[in-house]
């Protein structure tokens, strides 16, 4: 297992519509990602945006399933990084798990409280035994970062080997952007 890159820096973000910035509209916050609904968490600093996630219970993570939002193909995330700590959440040395390629489809999901469809998601599987306190899952690229004006994803979750989700609405959730290298890409 591979540290957090030291060069790397876990920045809080905030309710706002700078752009480019660590920020997002009121109705599309970080808790919108774990919500298990249609409504989208969006974060106006595009690249190595995500969020930091404090369960309340669950096991060791192993597969990861991001839902496409309700517009916009060009903001989903085409990769992701994930890894945990027992630390602090935004000052702990993150332990790597696991990073890849996502392939969203652009069909979408619709926003608001609607239902998720398996059919408008993407997932990958990875090889872990660790439990964390604390989840940080970065989207390093985006479907087309070159015109897009921000990340969006409607939903995130982590299953462990027996196909349970991790994340439960209540969790502490944090909107977070990083800085620096994260390894391995």
């Amino acid at each position: 297992i591979l540290p957090f890159a030291q060069a790397a820096t876990v920045n809080l973000g905030t309710e706002g519509f700078a752009i480019p910035g660590n920020n997002w509209p009121p109705g599309e916050a970080p808790s919108k990602a774990i919500d298990g609904l249609g409504g989208k968490y969006l974060n106006f600093g595009q690249q190595n945006t995500g969020i930091v996630v404090t369960p309340a219970a669950g096991q060791a993570p192993t597969s990861i399933t991001a839902w496409a939002a309700n517009d916009s193909p060009e903001r989903d995330p085409a990769s992701f990084w994930l890894g945990g700590t027992n630390g602090d959440s935004l000052t702990g040395d993150y332990t790597f798990i696991a990073s890849g390629l996502l392939a969203l489809p652009d069909t979408r999901n619709g926003g608001g409280a609607d239902e998720l469809l398996e059919s408008n998601s993407a997932t990958a599987s990875f090889t872990n035994s660790a439990t964390f306190t604390n989840y940080l899952v970065v989207f390093p690229i985006l479907k087309n970062g070159g015109i897009a004006n921000s990340m969006q994803v409607a939903d995130v979750q982590l299953f462990d080997a027996a196909n349970n989700g991790i994340f439960a609405p209540g969790d502490t959730i944090l909107g977070v952007q990083v800085e620096g290298a994260l390894v391995p890409e």
